[in-house]
């Protein structure tokens, strides 16, 4: 039996951590950058949450300033946010230095960086009206002023993820729809209806499984054959699911609590009380050691996989001491 999680707690935010996105791993480690409603996204080393930098504040204009969505590049050179100031914008992610800014007719609700970098997807949704904006966006960071669009939403866009060796992007809406787009031509080649619409999106280190959270349902996908290979089913609402790289476990949020499952068996294995408000973000480090969690009101902690294994800023005899 497992010890007690003993988090390390990460401050900086002052509002709802919305989002956390982790690099690959670098010469100097791995890094977690993470998007906040106080109009910031901070970046971290991902093993320890040691501070980096603060990129930020965006300006108000009509509709706030909160920060929705992050996304970094696998050698932890670029950032990707998007806000409510009706832009998506590219910064060093070393220097905080705003690279590019893409102007949106609302609110940025998703942004994701293509493997190499060179491409960058951009979704919509107006917070009054789901249905303002219901395209995605497809930028080339060398060439800013081309953009292709990808219609066929009828309503905004929640997540996007590239996948298939950044030749298609799956998308999912608040039309509770999943679609993926070949990027070679911008048609929707395939596309799944949910019950309710999807709370998280994201793509495994295999390159092909995409983990897809909705009510109280868990479903893993083969994003290459478009076929749903596993559907875990649970007695929570849960708002973001997370699978371990080596799909070994897979953790949920629900309400203030984390609950951590077995992937081929679907046995819980934890279940415990994270944050003292509700979760919205959760995601697991590329080593797997590590998954983060960010929840309303700023909160941002770092939970062990194994319990008790000294890593980062977790010892062992303190670990053993207080379970």
């Amino acid at each position: 039996m497992e010890g007690a999680q003993l988090p390390v707690e990460c401050v900086g935010h002052q509002a709802d951590v919305v989002q956390l996105a982790f690099s690959q791993i670098c010469d100097s480690g791995y890094y977690l950058a993470s998007a906040s409603k106080d109009g910031h996204a901070i970046l971290r080393h991902g093993d320890t949450g040691d501070w980096v930098g603060k990129i930020g504040k965006v300006r108000k204009r009509k509709t706030g300033k909160a920060m929705l969505c992050v996304d970094i590049n696998g050698d932890a050179t670029l950032m990707a946010t998007g806000s409510e100031d009706f832009t998506a914008r590219i910064w060093n992610a070393t220097s905080g230095k705003q690279l590019a800014k893409f102007e949106s007719p609302c609110s940025v609700r998703c942004v994701a960086l293509a493997a190499k970098s060179a491409y960058l997807a951009v979704g919509c949704l107006y917070r009054y009206s789901h249905c303002l904006d219901t395209d995605l966006y497809l930028y080339e960071l060398d060439r800013p002023d081309i953009c292709m669009k990808l219609e066929g939403q009828s309503r905004g866009v929640r997540d996007v993820i590239f996948c298939c060796d950044d030749r298609a992007l799956l998308s999912s809406s608040h039309d509770r729809s999943i679609r993926l787009w070949d990027l070679r031509n911008g048609r929707q080649v395939h596309s799944i209806n949910l019950p309710h619409h999807a709370k998280s999106l994201e793509l495994n280190a295999d390159g092909r499984t995409v983990t897809i959270a909705y009510a109280q349902s868990v479903i893993f996908l083969d994003v290459e054959r478009f076929q749903v290979l596993q559907h875990r089913q649970h007695s929570m609402c849960v708002s973001g699911a997370s699978l371990h790289p080596a799909k070994e476990t897979y953790v949920c949020a629900a309400g203030k609590r984390i609950h951590r499952f077995e992937y081929a068996s679907g046995q819980c294995l934890e279940s415990f009380v994270a944050h003292e408000h509700s979760v919205r973000s959760i995601k697991y480090s590329p080593d797997g050691e590590v998954f983060a969690s960010g929840s309303k009101e700023g909160g941002l902690r770092l939970w062990q996989q194994t319990v008790g294994k000294k890593y980062g800023l977790w010892d062992t005899q303190d670990n053993s001491e207080q379970s």
